[in-house]
């Protein structure tokens, strides 16, 4: 059955597509902001503290183990799924929301029960989560207590400063990490590996002002995206009020 669309005048049709345009406009403008943003802090990394990888600036190095605590997550009982072990109040971060948070772990999707943390260790907000599987070498600090499996390794230092600048230095290693790691079912390395790499570290002075500039960075980035979600709102609701000719 064929039903009839009733349509504004041209004009009209124009001045409403006038308006969704630039409100899509400025959602574009938003985004091309946080694309900037997010390649800054990896060039404030190489103004600072030079490349990495070749460490050209000869900072002193020490092995990644001597830096700070590293160990693994702990989940000791198969499957880990199991339907007791989960549902609880204690947050479980898995290798995939680390992969995807963008530098800082800010939500969770499962939780652990009583049951699931007496198998497990909560680790404290701060901690650097490395992954060891799947997704090799993704990073992302903790904004809150959180569990997290054997398949991730946890990081910490007497300086939040050094968990910053070890979570940027890590980042222009990930590919070589990932190209290196063995693949069987899946691509892993081990914790062996990354104790025995050597970090250089520049004076701690130099590390604070390197965390000052990148949290400067992710407070503009959080403004960013609170006012993309505002445009997302108004992009919708113009939306509807042109489709129920309110606009």
């Amino acid at each position: 059955m064929s039903m009839a669309m009733p349509l504004p005048p041209v004009v009209e049709q124009r001045r409403i597509a006038a308006i969704l345009d630039k409100a899509d406009a400025l959602r574009v403008k938003r985004l091309a902001a946080l694309a900037q943003l997010d390649g800054l802090t990896q060039s404030i990394f190489l103004d600072m503290f030079g490349d990495p990888v070749i460490n050209a600036r000869k900072w002193p190095q020490q092995l990644f183990s001597e830096v700070g605590t590293l160990d693994r997550g702990a989940s000791k009982h198969r499957p880990r799924n199991a339907p007791e072990l989960l549902g609880g109040p204690y947050p479980l971060v898995q290798t995939g929301e680390i992969a995807n948070c963008n530098g800082y772990i800010r939500e969770y999707r499962s939780t652990y029960s009583e049951i699931g943390l007496r198998q497990s260790k909560i680790w404290p907000a701060g901690t650097l989560c490395i992954t060891i599987a799947a997704n090799i070498a993704k990073t992302g600090l903790l904004t809150f207590d959180a569990c997290f499996p054997d398949s991730i390794v946890g990081f910490r230092a007497e300086d939040p400063a050094t968990v910053e600048f070890v979570r940027n230095w890590l980042s222009f290693l990930q590919k070589s990490l990932e190209d290196a790691a063995p693949e069987s079912a899946q691509k892993n390395i081990n914790l062996a590996l990354l104790r025995n790499l050597l970090v250089p570290l520049p004076p701690i002075e130099v590390q604070h002002e390197f965390a000052s500039r990148v949290d400067a960075v992710e407070r503009l980035k959080t403004a960013h995206r609170a006012s993309l979600r505002e445009l997302d709102t108004l992009f919708v609701s113009l939306q509807h009020r042109a489709f129920r000719g309110e606009l």
